[in-house]
């Protein structure tokens, strides 16, 4: 009877450790479903053509000549407009810095006299995923795939560097660091207004390994300690 009895709570503690097993590693985050088929290289890695173009989103930094009160940021609204002493709502979405400062020069003009402006565009871009600070970033125009990643605070750990996916203009694109370190034109890949990067996490990663293992020998231990009682 004893015996039979130790024998039901050794498979009780088996089945529960092989249930805790699955419900801890069966179920896929959202992050981890099967990445698009890459798009074709050259189409991906072509530099960015043209000038910098102003998006909803972007920084735009604005310095005038001995008009220090006028001077500062602004972010673009989702309307493409930002907002200015003097002029309030105007629009710029869609124009280069050039086409910005001779705008609100001719703004301007109603008020001083040959106004001075400088005009510099910080792009809006977002990182998420597998990087040690997530978010939402404004870049110089020059900044790389790899200058981002790194501003993001790096790649975790866990991170996927063959599959790092960027979504520009509703298209996903998937890049491997690894190959692109090798490729002068990857390494130069510009970004754009509104890009997002995605890094995604390998799910079976040395910590969850160590974890599970870990769990998996202390049943086993109670599974021993109750066969001597």
């Amino acid at each position: 009877m004893r015996q039979g009895f130790l024998s039901g709570v050794r498979l009780t503690v088996v089945t529960i450790t092989a249930l805790a097993l699955v419900a801890c590693g069966g179920h896929r985050p959202p992050e981890q479903q099967p990445a698009p088929p890459p798009a074709p290289a050259d189409l991906l890695l072509e530099p960015t053509s043209g000038p910098t173009v102003v998006h909803p989103g972007d920084l735009i930094s604005i310095e005038f000549w001995r008009q220090p009160e006028l001077s500062g940021e602004r972010i673009v609204d989702r309307n493409g407009r930002i907002q200015l002493p003097l002029l309030r709502d105007i629009e710029i979405v869609g124009l280069t810095p050039e086409e910005i400062r001779i705008k609100l020069t001719e703004e301007y003009n109603a008020f001083y006299r040959d106004p001075l402006i400088v005009v510099n565009v910080r792009l809006g871009v977002n990182v998420t995923g597998s990087v040690g600070t997530p978010g939402r970033y404004t870049v110089d125009p020059a900044f790389t795939l790899f200058d981002v990643l790194g501003l993001a605070g790096g790649l975790r750990s866990d991170a996927k560097r063959k599959h790092i996916q960027l979504i520009r203009e509703g298209q996903k694109y998937e890049i491997s660091l690894e190959a692109a370190l090798l490729s002068q034109k990857a390494r130069n890949l510009r970004l754009q207004s509104g890009d997002w990067i995605y890094v995604p996490s390998r799910f079976w990663t040395l910590n969850r390994i160590a974890t599970y293992a870990t769990f998996g020998v202390l049943m086993l231990q109670i599974a021993t300690l109750v066969s001597v009682i």
